[in-house]
């Protein structure tokens, strides 16, 4: 553990005080502060100010400026805030003005810087790598900090908006590049100089396809070296000069290596699930073939029937036969999942309008005969892939989905173009569709290793549509500690007196059943703000239950963010289990499947941390090392009982099961799922 290392580099101190300049009147080329970026000695120099909403002072910060007054700033101890964004604000002239590069502003204040790619550009675009670089103070040091990120890539079409404009709507268009100035349409078109040939959009996923560029499938390459690689050469290039030392002087010795006492480490048994027979083991695609799921499905009548397009008709019989007799090293439904079932000859639906197929598929749904004591499932051959560019054809899917729900039918879904393209290795697909299947079945793959406790944990997830650009709150998902599953709710994202509501039902059912909970534990996609929390903590009062409440935030670390580096693997991936105190109660949670003593495959991935804030409404208890660790371990765990594939996921399904509903129900009709659908995992 002590070969990791951040991607943050520290500053150093001032060695004396700094004078900054200060002024109630703006000149026209200074900054604005309000009140919570003000000085702690403001008074010193304006007396009459009062540090509320409604003030606001002026600064050049350390460059001079006449007519305004000085003020002795003492990094060490004044407001840390203001020492942030003076060096945010150094970081941005640095990079616009002495390196006339394009930056933009994130938002809190970070400066992504964006540099040219060398490779990728082409005839309809250039591409772009974007660094971002935040600035914090001591949180994982005792100096100022840089975590310095790479962002991904952004292309620029090469078309301006001029050029553009007669075939694609001003609607499509965000973010515009005009020279070095990058910002957003709707604040580029306030320019009176506006010169729409100069203008150039960055292409986002609605302006993909009118412009004819296929949609990208993300890649499961190990990001590590890259994402060292490019920070490197970015640090090397700009920071690690001499003209950056001039503006903001960093420490020698280039990344800040992780201090092994904040360097924590999960249980190996943590790793370990349950399967057929209460045997333990920790990888489920292994496990599944010697030792059967936990549980197998309640229903002994189980019958599948297809609905498929005219044209894919064949493909029925090839995945039956797969389903029942097993292909290459997948043995069959039967022999890795326990799952029996029967296929009834000439009860598949096969519709001819590939374009509308709805209302022909209900109509035939409509004319069978559904026997009350069977338990149905339709296996959906799809004639449109989930990269489908045209909207219509990929709401098809949802359509659909929706419709067998309300007759109460779980479905799985299956791409013929994919069984095609894959070949002999379609069989690796096979164990996810049948756990996936085994699940929406009400059976039970495998379950956590832990013993049960009297306490409830709540997931809150959510997902932000890209055609209507609106962030949906996917759920209060319920679970016991073990992982069982309870039941689910589906929100929009200004429901959160309604979510409370939820989350007090989930909690009130719990202890009709089990008594009080000990304590409610809250996993939830983001920082959860007093407002959000008020109205769980009265419902728990209304309930009579003065128990603590853990809210745990769970944020992917894909950019703008710390991660951390093992330079004693080559693969640089950290060791899964691995967490590090990151300050002001963060932490990172290494996710993955690189254990100690067993070799990585890489077909595994390597996914980046996750990070976890921790708050509770007994702020106490999260200072206590035993707690804090165990909360954790609940998470690492829950990651492992996802159940729409065999493979590690490092977002726990508290989290992603949310993100998932929150992906899917906006598409049906009401922005509502069917009752029968509130407690199964038919979406997986």
């Amino acid at each position: 553990m002590s070969d990791l290392f951040f991607n943050i580099l520290t500053i150093k101190w001032p060695e004396e005080p700094a004078t900054f300049y200060f002024s109630d009147i703006t000149n026209g080329k200074c900054r604005t502060l309000y009140f919570n970026l003000f000085p702690d000695k403001i008074e010193q120099i304006f007396p009459q100010t009062v540090k509320n909403s409604s003030n606001k002072i002026f600064t050049t910060y350390a460059g001079k400026s006449e007519g305004f007054k000085t003020l002795l700033i003492d990094f060490h101890n004044d407001n840390p805030d203001l020492i942030k964004r003076y060096y945010n604000n150094e970081i941005n002239y640095f990079f616009k003005k002495v390196k006339k590069q394009i930056v933009r502003i994130g938002f809190v204040k970070e400066n992504q810087v964006w540099i040219k790619a060398s490779k990728g550009t082409n005839g309809k675009y250039d591409i772009y790598d974007k660094f971002s670089l935040k600035v914090q103070l001591c949180n994982v040091s005792q100096y100022p900090e840089i975590v310095l990120s790479y962002d991904g890539q952004s292309k620029v079409s090469k078309k301006s908006i001029a050029e553009l404009l007669p075939l694609i709507s001003p609607t499509i268009f965000n973010l515009i590049l005009s020279g070095n100035r990058l910002d957003r349409w709707t604040k580029i078109h306030e320019d009176e100089d506006l010169d729409p040939t100069t203008c150039f959009p960055v292409i986002n996923k609605s302006l993909e396809p009118l412009l004819g560029i296929p949609a990208e499938v993300p890649p499961r390459d190990n990001r590590y070296p890259k994402y060292l690689k490019l920070i490197n050469a970015f640090y090397k290039q700009f920071l690690d000069t001499e003209d950056f030392q001039k503006v903001i002087p960093l420490n020698k010795g280039g990344f800040l290596t992780v201090n092994p006492s904040s360097t924590y480490r999960i249980s190996s048994d943590s790793n370990k699930l349950l399967f057929g027979g209460n045997v333990p083991d920790a990888v489920p695609k292994y496990a599944l073939k010697k030792l059967k799921p936990f549980q197998k499905s309640p229903y002994p009548n189980i019958h599948l029937f297809f609905i498929v397009h005219k044209d894919d008709k064949q493909y029925t019989l090839t995945i039956n036969s797969h389903f029942e007799k097993g292909y290459d090293t997948f043995d069959g439904m039967q022999s890795y999942v326990g799952l029996l079932f029967h296929t009834e000859a000439g009860f598949s639906i096969v519709f001819e309008d590939k374009e509308n197929p709805i209302p022909e598929i209900e109509k035939k749904l409509s004319e069978r005969q559904f026997d009350p004591d069977v338990k149905y499932m339709a296996i959906y051959v799809t004639p449109y892939s989930k990269f489908e560019k045209d909207k219509q054809k990929r709401e098809i899917y949802f359509q659909l989905k929706e419709l067998l729900l309300k007759r109460k039918i779980t479905s799985q879904a299956i791409d013929p173009a994919k069984m095609v393209e894959q070949g002999i290795n379609w069989k690796y697909s096979l164990p996810n569709i049948a756990v996936a299947m085994l699940a929406k079945l009400d059976g039970i793959p495998w379950r956590l290793n832990t013993p049960v406790k009297n306490e409830l944990i709540v997931g809150i997830g959510a997902f932000k549509h890209i055609d209507d650009d609106v962030r949906y709150i996917g759920s209060a998902f319920s679970f016991n500690n073990n992982g069982k599953f309870n039941r689910f709710e589906y929100f929009l994202r200004d429901e959160i007196g309604i979510l409370a509501g939820s989350i007090s039902d989930a909690v009130r059912q719990y202890a009709t059943v089990n008594n009080a909970p000990d304590r409610l534990i809250i996993h939830f996609y983001k920082t959860m703000s007093e407002e959000e929390l008020e109205p769980i903590r009265q419902s728990l009062i209304d309930l009579k239950l003065n128990i603590p409440v853990f809210i745990i935030t769970i944020n992917k670390t894909e950019s703008e963010d710390i991660v951390a580096f093992d330079k004693g693997w080559k693969e640089l991936m950290p060791l899964s289990g691995i967490f590090i105190g990151i300050g002001n109660d963060k932490f990172l949670l290494f996710n993955n499947t690189r254990y100690y003593g067993i070799t990585h495959s890489k077909a595994d991935g390597y996914p980046f941390p996750i990070k976890l804030k921790l708050q509770c409404t007994v702020p106490d208890l999260i200072k206590d090392t035993k707690i804090v660790t165990e909360l954790i371990d609940q998470i690492y765990q829950f990651s492992r009982m996802y159940w729409k594939s065999i493979r590690q996921q490092n977002l726990p399904v508290t989290i992603k099961y949310p993100e998932i509903i929150a992906e899917i129900a906006p598409h049906f009709l009401g922005n509502d799922i069917p009752a029968y659908g509130k407690d199964n995992l038919w979406f997986l």
